[in-house]
């Protein structure tokens, strides 16, 4: 079984990224056996100039907080709303999960300490973290980390530089190099997606600060790999490919700092209109909290807040972008609308690029809807990266707001990333009247199912009212569910026919002739942090069938 999931998950990926797999399976495995011949060539590899061109460019989002506290000579490190203290730094820590150590080796808490402790925390790390240790690639030398790590560090050394030791300055600039002539032969191009984007922002960030030809070569090497995935990972609508509004604000973030960087040419000028579009994606998508919407993977407070993000861009642009009062995103497959404080998203798209799926939820023709302010009917969110109850939970069809039948999976989620059989999404209309759209829809991730039931959902929609109504095509008898997960702040009041649904002063009308019933569920905020909820259950019938449900403000 697993054997048959995995060929159908490989099936869709690109030639070109197997491939690339499959070069870096073999260089690893050939590398770890002379690991320590690699290391010491490394080492051993003459820094030509240490000439330095700092670029030209302004820090413009502020520091990330509440990730290191320093107590009696204790580092206390908190990631994933889990903290672990060290008085010598466990760099090699085995007990934590594996995204808790990326954090720790990502190192952008030294964003926040003193000029004496950064000095400390990145010496150490140096004397600690040699290349080419045992799994390299999966933690402290993996690319990704790497290519975060080498940007925090030149950030840092540009805001601090008159404040730092000059032997201190010369440790730290060689290690940059060596890191980044590791990089450039590790590039994530198998993976591509955000991965891909941050090694290429480290290329393009080291490529302008060091002023020597090999430098000049990361420089070139970035921005030619920067102009393809741009053409391939931005949405002719601006959203990132991977479409999860977190990470969409996380590669805003990385594009807008390559930005910075660049010099003035035709793809500078195409990155300025991605960007443009990406910052109004990042408005439409954002919640009348100031948050991102949850769809996907990725936590309320994983990235930059979008009003730092926007802002930012406004600063660098002066291009001030506000939030759409009804949108249409149809290449991501997002339908929205907003009034005031009132909000609401819908998800009429794929899961993912196909070869890139391993962020995608089970949540097609899924919303989000927020009034007066507050989140009411919400995204279950993720707890955790690995595999698991949880992560497995937190990506199924029934911990989203759809139609579930026989509670199976509109895709085969598998692994801690994998998808094997995908659902194919169409939208079948959409038309705006006023400030409010109907959206219809239908896909067939449950055709493999006894009588091959397709699913089709409509929505009739305003901020203050939304009827959804469900048709189940075909089918053989399975049970039809539609799920509603509440902020857990939300207060039920049973009624005739419906329930009254309360958070603070705010209250909506859930009106159906289908059987409602409740069930306990969780809601995941942000990694590691896990809250008790409630999850409405209108069950129509069996298929085929028809069913609907109205929300209103009341």
């Amino acid at each position: 079984m697993k054997l048959k999931r995995l060929l159908q998950s490989v099936g869709y990926t690109r030639p070109k990224q197997l491939l690339q797999r499959l070069r870096l399976t073999a260089k690893r495995k050939l590398e770890s056996r002379k690991a320590s011949q690699l290391r010491d060539r490394l080492e051993r590899t003459p820094i030509l100039s240490l000439k330095v061109q700092e670029p030209k460019v302004t820090v413009l989002m502020p520091p990330r907080r509440g990730r290191l506290e320093l107590d009696n000579n204790r580092y206390h490190f908190c990631f994933l709303n889990e903290t672990r203290s060290f008085q010598d730094i466990d760099w090699a820590i085995k007990d934590a999960s594996h995204l808790w150590f990326f954090n720790l080796h990502y190192m952008e808490y030294l964003e926040e300490v003193s000029n004496v402790e950064f000095q400390t925390l990145v010496s150490d790390w140096i004397a600690k973290n040699p290349a080419y240790g045992p799994n390299y690639w999966l933690g402290n030398w993996n690319a990704f980390v790497l290519s975060i790590r080498v940007v925090v560090w030149l950030q840092q050394y540009v805001l601090r530089e008159s404040k730092l030791d000059d032997a201190f300055k010369l440790k730290l600039l060689d290690s940059v190099i060596r890191q980044m002539r590791f990089l450039k032969d590790n590039l994530e191009l198998d993976l591509c997606g955000n991965h891909l984007l941050k090694d290429l922002k480290a290329l393009i960030w080291a490529g302008r600060f060091f002023a020597t030809d090999e430098a000049k070569g990361w420089l070139e090497l970035g921005t030619r790999l920067l102009e393809r995935e741009l053409k391939d990972q931005i949405l002719p609508d601006g959203l990132h490919y991977e479409r999860s509004p977190a990470y969409h604000a996380q590669v805003f973030v990385d594009l807008l700092e390559c930005y910075q960087c660049l010099k003035d040419s035709p793809f500078k000028t195409e990155l300025y209109r991605n960007l443009n579009m990406a910052a109004q994606a990042l408005a439409d998508t954002t919640h009348p909290d100031g948050l991102c919407s949850h769809f996907n993977d990725g936590g309320l407070n994983m990235a930059y807040k979008p009003k730092d993000c926007l802002d930012a861009w406004e600063i660098l642009t002066g291009e001030h972008l506000k939030a759409r009062n009804v949108f249409a995103m149809d290449s991501a497959g997002f339908y929205g609308i907003r009034k005031d404080q009132d909000y609401l998203l819908v998800d009429c798209g794929p899961i993912g690029p196909d070869y890139l799926p391993g962020h995608g939820h089970g949540d097609i023709f899924a919303f989000e809807w927020s009034l007066e302010g507050q989140r009411i009917i919400v995204d279950t969110g993720v707890f955790e990266y690995s595999e698991g109850q949880k992560r497995s939970y937190a990506r199924s069809t029934k911990a989203h707001n759809t139609l579930t039948l026989e509670g199976e999976d509109q895709c085969e989620f598998w692994g801690a990333f994998r998808v094997a059989r995908r659902a194919k999404v169409k939208r079948l209309s959409y038309e705006v009247s006023g400030n409010s759209f109907q959206l219809s829809g239908e896909h067939n991730g449950y055709s493999h199912l006894a009588g091959q039931p397709i699913h089709k959902r409509s929505f009739e929609a305003s901020t203050e009212r939304i009827q959804v109504m469900d048709e189940v095509i075909g089918g053989a008898g399975q049970k039809a569910e539609a799920r509603l997960l509440l902020h857990p702040e939300c207060r039920l009041e049973p009624i005739h026919g419906g329930l009254i649904i309360k958070r603070g002063g705010t209250k909506v009308l859930l009106k159906t002739e289908a059987t409602i019933s409740l069930e306990k569920a969780v809601y995941f905020p942000d990694f590691g942090h896990e809250l008790p909820s409630t999850q409405i259950v209108i069950t129509y019938g069996t298929a085929p069938c028809v069913g609907k449900f109205t929300l209103s403000k009341d």
